[in-house]
């Protein structure tokens, strides 16, 4: 004879254990032993579960009322299993709160042969505990397992949500992207340009293509002397001239310098560009997309820069014996002006919210978000960032909210921190 004791998944995903022939599946008679435990835990499925679970414990527990209190015939031999004392738990390798030890324990403290009384079970967890305790154990094979029938409630969960899948799939959904069609937007950060280093070989360049006149008149015993120029310029002229260089190499290195920072500044400034998508099968109606940056990353516009006017001088003549007034007063009279708009890099915007409207966006369309203003971050000065955002449409009951981010990458393709 073998007393076996059904882990309470074997009465809830198993077939009917009156309806099992056990004893061709373990080569003797048997006697199906309850513990005091299972009987708590499938009363507990009665009140606590749902669906098909649910069902199945209040079953099992009218059918053991019957069994254990009306003295109804079972279809083979039953006991209840008296829970083991409390001392049992004394031992430190017991918890009271798993039911496996609970099991385990009824079995040891029952008047049974442990040599006689089998666990069975579908999880190796307990069956490796009854081992290792001496009992024998038996896992249930899968060709008993009950098929995932689902209850009448279950079938009325999923028609209800069928019938919510058509009706959310005839409607607007908006999202935010960038213009890849992505929510990550990767950029490299570009190696900059050397300003300094740029400006240095540019004044040298300057002033090799323009060099200072000598004011030094040769001896006459030089035979340089007999050899000048007839028509040539006094040391007074090459004098004023050495001075009208020095002034064009300042303001040309002036106006250099701007240049050259400017070149830097767009560099460094990145236009972000957002575009609204409708992924549903109807139109969206009057959509508002508000968009908002953490406040430690700093947006610009183009207010956000600032104009300087500078001089770009013509290069001075050198004067001779010959040179006319006018001729000379006409290259000290028209010079260029330049104007040279910079990034205010500390004049951010102070909202950090920017706001698009749109209308009537049409499904499987995306649509370029422009406002009166382009939004730029300086890459420069900023890593890594995420930008939330909201979308409030007309055809929809609750605002879609969602992130898109923002990968700054070194010029060693590393990520800025």
């Amino acid at each position: 004879m073998k007393y076996l004791v059904l882990d309470t998944n074997i009465y809830l995903h198993f077939k009917n254990y009156e309806q099992i022939d056990w004893k061709s599946l373990l080569n003797d008679n048997v006697t199906v032993c309850v513990p005091v435990r299972i009987l708590e835990e499938i009363d507990k499925h009665k009140d606590q579960s749902r669906g098909r679970i649910q069902k199945r414990a209040k079953a099992l527990s009218a059918r053991f009322g019957e069994i254990f209190l009306s003295g109804a015939s079972p279809a083979l031999p039953i006991v209840e299993m008296q829970n083991p004392p409390s001392t049992a738990f004394d031992d430190p390798q017991y918890h009271k709160d798993i039911s496996d030890d609970w099991i385990i324990l009824s079995a040891l403290y029952s008047s049974y042969n442990k040599a006689d009384i089998v666990i069975v079970a579908y999880d190796n967890g307990i069956l490796i505990k009854a081992k290792n305790h001496g009992l024998g154990f038996y896992r249930m094979p899968d060709s008993l397992l009950l098929k995932e029938e689902p209850s009448e409630e279950e079938k009325q969960i999923k028609q209800l949500q069928q019938q919510l899948a058509k009706y959310e799939t005839r409607m607007p959904k908006p999202s935010l992207e960038f213009s890849d069609e992505t929510m990550l937007l990767t950029i490299e950060k570009p190696k900059l340009i050397d300003v300094e280093a740029e400006l240095e070989k540019y004044n040298a360049e300057l002033k090799a293509s323009h060099p200072y006149q000598s004011t030094e008149e040769p001896p006459k015993t030089d035979t340089r002397y007999l050899f000048r120029p007839i028509v040539t310029s006094t040391k007074e002229q090459k004098e004023e001239y050495n001075k009208k260089l020095d002034v064009y190499f300042e303001k040309k290195s002036n106006l250099k310098m701007l240049q050259l920072v400017k070149q830097l500044l767009e560099q460094r400034f990145r236009k972000l560009d957002f575009w609204l998508s409708n992924s549903g099968t109807l139109s969206l109606g009057d959509t508002t997309v508000f968009i908002t940056f953490p406040a430690d990353v700093k947006i610009y516009n183009q207010d956000c820069k600032e104009s300087f006017i500078m001089e770009d001088p013509e290069v001075p003549v050198l004067k001779n014996n010959l040179s006319s007034a006018v001729f000379a007063d006409y290259y000290s009279k028209h010079a260029d002006e330049k104007t040279i708009e910079l990034w205010s890099i500390d004049k951010p915007l102070d909202n950090h919210e920017i706001r698009f409207s749109s209308k009537r966006l049409t499904h499987m369309m995306r649509q370029h978000l422009q406002s009166e203003d382009d939004i730029y971050i300086d890459i420069g000065r900023c890593g890594n960032f995420t930008i939330t955002w909201i979308i409030v449409d007309s055809e929809l009951i609750d605002p879609v909210r969602g992130e898109l981010h923002v990968v700054v990458k070194d010029a060693d393709h590393e990520i800025i921190e």
